[in-house]
C-alpha cells in the first residue's frame, strides 16, 4: 500500500471516531426564562433590598441606572432560532462575577447560560463599562483641577502640597500559556501590575494596568503615559506655594513608597534603618498621605471578589476585567460622595508671577525633602 492510501486510510478511521454532537442545547438551559436568577432577584429586591445590594454590590436604582448606560452598547438582535440574551441578563452575570469571582461553569447554573457564552459576555460587558464609564477616571491637567485635589489632602491628609498617592497593586492570575517566568512575581505567583493614582476620595484618577508582575512598581511607572507626562513637564502642576507659618515655596508632590525614585515633585520616606526623629515625623505625615492608595486597592478588593483569587483568564482578559472594576470603583463612589474642595484653594498661595524664578531655582530632590522635613515637625 502505498503513502498515499495509507493517509485516506488514517483520515477514514479518524473520521468515523470522532462522536456526533448529540444536542445543540442542554435542554435545561432552554428554561432561562423560568429558574434565571433574575427571577429570584425581584423577588429580594422588593422584600430584602440590602441583599439585592450585596448581590451586585450596588443598590437597585445604581444597577438600572448602570443598565441604561451600558443596553444599546451589548444588546443582540433575536434570531429565528433562538432569542437572545437580554442587556440585563448580561450585566447581572457580568457583576456578579466580578461580585465573587466564581467560575463560569459555576455561574452557569445560577445564570442558565452556557460557560462559553458568559466568557464573551463578561469580557463584552466589561469593555462596555470602560466606555460608557470612562469619564469616571480623568487624570487632572490644568492647575485649577491639581490646586482641587491639593486642597482634598490639606482637609483630609494634612498634607496641603499633596496632588495624589501613587502605587502598584499585582493583580493574581493562572500562569499564562507559553510565557515561562514572565509573569511570575516576587511575592511567588503570577501577576499583572495595576499602577494607580489615587486622591484623597480613595478615588483612580489614573490607572494603568497589564504590565507583567516580574516588573517592579518603579519599573511599571517609567512606561505610564502619566510618568511620560510627568517628565515633560506636560502635567500642569501648580508652581510651588508658601505653606502657612512658612517663608519659603514649596513644590507640588505626588507621595510613594520605597519602591519609586525620588524627584522634586515625587516624595518617598526615609529609609527606616536610618531615620531620626525628624525624619520619622516626616515619614508618618507622608504615610498618611500615602494611605489612601492602600485603602482604594483594599476597597476593590473587598468590593470585588473577582481579585481575591488568581483570575482565570489570560492577560489581555484579565487587564480588561481589572479596569471595569476600578471605573465600577469610582462610579460607586461618587454615587454616594458629595463633596467639594472649591472653597478651599484661596488659602493656597499659588505663587503663579514667580514660577520662572523658582523654576530656575529648584532644589534637588533631596533638599526638597528635608524642607519638607523641617516643616512638617515645626507644625
Amino acid at each position: 500500500m502505498d503513502r498515499a492510501c495509507l493517509a485516506i486510510v488514517i483520515a477514514s478511521a479518524v473520521v468515523k471516531k470522532r462522536k456526533k454532537r448529540r444536542i445543540w442545547v442542554k435542554d435545561w438551559l432552554l428554561e432561562r426564562d423560568r429558574y434565571t436568577h433574575l427571577n429570584l432577584l425581584n423577588e429580594i429586591v422588593v422584600k430584602n433590598p440590602a441583599d439585592f445590594k450585596n448581590y451586585f454590590r450596588m443598590s437597585e436604582t445604581t444597577f438600572l441606572t448602570l443598565l441604561d448606560m451600558v443596553s444599546p452598547h451589548i444588546k443582540k438582535q433575536d434570531t429565528n432560532m433562538r432569542q437572545s440574551i437580554s442587556p440585563k441578563e448580561r450585566l447581572a452575570v457580568t457583576l456578579r462575577y466580578l461580585a465573587t469571582g466564581r467560575n463560569f461553569a459555576d455561574l452557569k447554573f445560577s445564570a442558565l447560560i452556557s460557560p462559553a457564552a458568559i466568557s464573551s459576555m463578561i469580557i463584552e460587558t466589561c469593555e462596555t463599562l470602560i466606555y460608557v464609564l470612562r469619564d469616571y477616571i480623568k487624570l487632572p491637567l490644568t492647575e485649577e483641577e491639581w490646586l482641587l485635589t491639593a486642597a482634598e489632602f490639606s482637609k483630609n491628609c494634612h498634607f496641603p502640597t499633596c496632588l495624589g498617592a501613587l502605587d502598584g497593586k499585582h493583580i493574581a492570575i493562572k500562569k499564562p500559556a507559553n510565557t515561562s517566568s514572565l509573569y511570575y512575581n516576587y511575592k511567588g505567583h503570577f501577576s499583572i501590575v495595576l499602577m494607580a493614582l489615587v486622591n484623597a476620595n480613595k478615588e483612580f484618577i489614573m490607572v494603568d494596568v497589564g504590565a507583567n508582575g516580574r516588573i517592579s512598581d518603579g519599573g511599571v511607572l517609567f512606561y505610564t503615559k502619566f510618568w511620560d507626562l510627568f517628565l515633560k513637564k506636560q502635567l500642569h502642576i501648580p508652581p510651588p506655594t508658601k505653606l502657612p507659618g512658612s517663608e519659603d515655596y514649596f513644590p507640588y508632590v505626588f507621595v510613594a513608597d520605597e519602591a519609586f525614585a525620588l524627584h522634586c515633585n515625587l516624595m518617598k520616606p526615609y529609609p527606616q534603618k536610618k531615620c531620626t526623629k525628624e525624619q520619622d515625623t516626616f515619614n508618618k505625615r507622608l504615610s498618611t498621605a500615602r494611605c489612601v492608595v492602600e485603602n482604594a486597592f483594599g476597597i476593590l478588593a473587598s468590593r470585588f471578589g473577582v481579585f481575591q483569587k488568581p483570575i482565570n483568564l489570560g492577560p489581555d482578559k484579565a487587564t480588561k476585567i481589572t479596569l471595569a472594576c476600578c471605573y465600577l470603583h469610582n462610579y460607586l463612589k461618587k454615587e454616594s460622595l458629595n463633596f467639594s474642595a472649591q472653597n478651599e484653594i484661596e488659602s493656597i498661595d499659588v505663587g503663579a508671577s514667580l514660577r520662572e524664578e523658582h523654576s530656575r531655582n529648584a532644589s534637588d530632590a533631596k533638599s526638597t525633602r528635608d524642607k519638607y522635613c523641617t516643616y512638617f515637625n515645626l507644625t
